[in-house]
């Protein structure tokens, strides 16, 4: 077997679960607190009522949502009527546990509720972690509501700010559904104290987009990481990083991102964006990388442009694009650019986050990969501190010496870095290597 088939292998072994990574992350998990009392049954606006409405809504969740992402339902209000307070506050229960979703239990058990007792919001929330379990991974809260909790005590609010202590991954997003301003502010102070987001729905037929949205931040895992930067205005301004992984935000308008790296002697550059459009931002665009060698002023050393689109869904998209020095070209200061090009009317809804992964490998070294004691670590500069926000995330990249666009490379460096563990399976490649050779 060879050195480089020998080196693919390990990559391979290495980038599987980056890629994963990238679209969902079975450690990421979710319960759905769906609303099933007395004011459900009240009509919705559509021609049916708001228990109706959330059915429909949670139908067109299951449809989009891939089979075996973790997913549970607890229900509150569904089980009793016209007993007394405190039976009637009792009533909630998780009505399917969290696991790998079955999609027509999930949605057999939706369509049979009947809007029947209270809203007890804040014993159901302090449920919810013995739901959501304590193995590590994002646990989100999605609670759907008409109306505010009237069975405290406990407090909703502080039920919600009891339920964000028991861990930094864990947080509540709330759905007000046809409130007034009096719930709405409670419903709002529950998202706060949760750490989650609130939304109000009054339309009935966008309950189920809204649902969607909320659920797709929890399970969708890959995030911007990196030192937070920004970009000069213009070339003159660029802004001095090393090397390592950053994030800066792109303007929808087309406002370009500039920035200038120092190249020693021995060694060249290697650059990867990815642009993150958030879930929400509808639209399309032009993502852009430009670099200019020491001296050049015109035309560009290298250059990468690809079109991107928004789909809605729960993954997102994304989209990741490399650059890198020429072999012969010089050490020195190199300046590069980053922009997403309007497009039209079709242009993004909002600013797009985009991390960048800055890394300089040895030149000459075999099939490109750094050697065992030689990787490029962080470096410090006057503006920013290259370090990384995830573990294990060091700039140690594989690259090909032909000047290609090195698309295994880009994956390693952009996806490798922002994974624990990666810079430990490339020494593993460079040591395989290395030893088939000798």
């Amino acid at each position: 077997m060879t050195g480089r088939l020998l080196l693919v292998l390990a990559l391979l072994c290495v980038f599987a679960p980056a890629a994963r990574a990238q679209t969902t992350d079975q450690r990421n998990r979710a319960v759905i607190v769906l609303d099933a009392s007395k004011s459900m049954n009240e009509d919705a606006g559509n021609g049916g009522t708001r228990l109706d409405a959330a059915k429909q809504a949670v139908g067109t969740l299951v449809d989009r949502l891939p089979e075996g992402v973790p997913l549970g339902l607890r229900v509150y209000g569904s089980k009793v009527s016209e007993v007394s307070r405190a039976e009637g506050c009792r009533d909630t229960e998780l009505t399917v546990p969290v696991g790998p979703l079955d999609k027509s239990a999930l949605t057999s058990t939706v369509n049979a509720l009947q809007g029947k007792g209270r809203t007890p919001i804040g014993r159901s929330l302090l449920a919810v972690p013995d739901d959501l379990g304590a193995a590590e991974g994002r646990r989100s809260v999605v609670l759907i509501t008409d109306g505010g909790d009237n069975c405290a005590p406990p407090d909703p609010c502080k039920a919600a700010e009891q339920v964000a202590k028991r861990g930094v991954d864990l947080s509540i997003s709330v759905v007000g559904f046809q409130v007034n301003d009096r719930v709405q502010k409670q419903l709002r102070c529950i998202a706060a104290a949760g750490g989650g987001s609130y939304v109000g729905v009054d339309d009935a037929d966008k309950l189920g987009d809204e649902l969607l949205a909320l659920l797709s931040r929890a399970f969708r895992s890959y995030e911007p990481a990196g030192t937070k930067v920004t970009g000069g205005a213009t070339r003159e301004q660029a802004v001095p990083i090393g090397t390592g992984l950053f994030q800066d935000v792109l303007p929808n308008d087309g406002t370009k991102r500039w920035f200038s790296v120092d190249v020693p002697e021995g060694r060249r550059l290697v650059i990867s964006g990815t642009a993150i459009p958030p879930l929400d931002a509808g639209g399309a665009g032009g993502f852009q990388l430009w670099m200019w060698a020491p001296g050049e002023t015109g035309d560009f050393t290298a250059f990468e442009s690809n079109h991107m689109d928004n789909t809605p869904g729960i993954f997102g998209s994304t989209l990741t694009e490399s650059i890198r020095m020429r072999p012969g070209d010089p050490a020195g200061r190199y300046v590069f650019m980053t922009q997403m090009e309007p497009a039209g009317r079709d242009t993004f809804s909002a600013d797009i986050p985009v991390e960048l992964a800055v890394s300089t490998i040895m030149r000459g070294d075999p099939l490109g990969v750094v050697a065992p004691g030689k990787l490029a670590t962080p470096t410090p500069t006057p503006t920013a501190t290259a370090m990384a926000a995830k573990p294990g995330a060091t700039a140690t990249v594989a690259a090909s010496e032909d000047g290609g666009s090195g698309t295994l490379s880009a994956w390693l460096l952009v996806i490798g870095l922002g994974v624990a563990g990666v810079a430990v399976g490339m020494l593993a490649a460079a040591v395989l290597a290395r030893k088939a050779a000798a």
